[in-house]
């Protein structure tokens, strides 16, 4: 007996796409309220304004409100960052955000931050809407504080809560939240 299998590729079938935990596109654009000590409010905008080559490897080139640069990219282990400890130094990679990661992944950065993934699928309601977010506790031993940083995967950056140095996380300072977002 003999038995023949055939594949066909079938071109109406949906090609797997790849989530990132902060999505990197030329043109992605979010849009932040911050606001101090429970009164001062600002707004601040993350925009990747283009991409660029380092060491061969494409890298994006994100802004905070214009004037901070930060060179990033995706890998299928998470959110990187280009770091050096100063401008005349060349950037290390530097994996900032574990993406997929497991509840109580713990790692040190390139810049001495201890990051510990707390929830992979914690919820989040913020002006731009609810999401299903990765929520990181970070201690910045070089600035000495500590924060919570809330992603939601395709979306990026949805709540960061930054707490008063030397206090844990018993007093918040500052929480920024998202208020929209353009992903083309």
């Amino acid at each position: 007996m003999v038995i023949s299998i055939a594949c066909s590729k079938n071109e109406d079938q949906a090609v797997p796409v790849t989530i990132e935990i902060f999505p990197l596109k030329v043109g992605n654009k979010w849009n932040y309220l911050v606001v101090r000590n429970d009164s001062i409010r600002s707004n601040h905008v993350n925009e990747v304004i283009k991409d660029t080559l380092c060491d061969g490897q494409s890298w994006y080139v994100l802004t905070y409100d214009t004037a901070v640069r930060t060179i990033c990219k995706n890998t299928p282990e998470g959110w990187w960052f280009l770091y050096s400890k100063t401008p005349d130094l060349p950037g290390e990679p530097s994996l900032y955000y574990r993406y997929p990661a497991r509840v109580n992944d713990q790692y040190l950065t390139a810049d001495s931050t201890l990051v510990t993934v707390v929830s992979i699928n914690e919820k989040v309601t913020v002006a731009a809407g609810s999401f299903t977010c990765y929520h990181y506790h970070m201690i910045h031993f070089r600035e000495f504080y500590e924060c919570d940083e809330f992603f939601a995967p395709g979306t990026g950056f949805i709540r960061h809560v930054v707490f008063e140095p030397n206090s844990g996380i018993s007093r918040v300072l500052e929480v920024t939240t998202l208020v929209s977002t353009n992903l083309p």
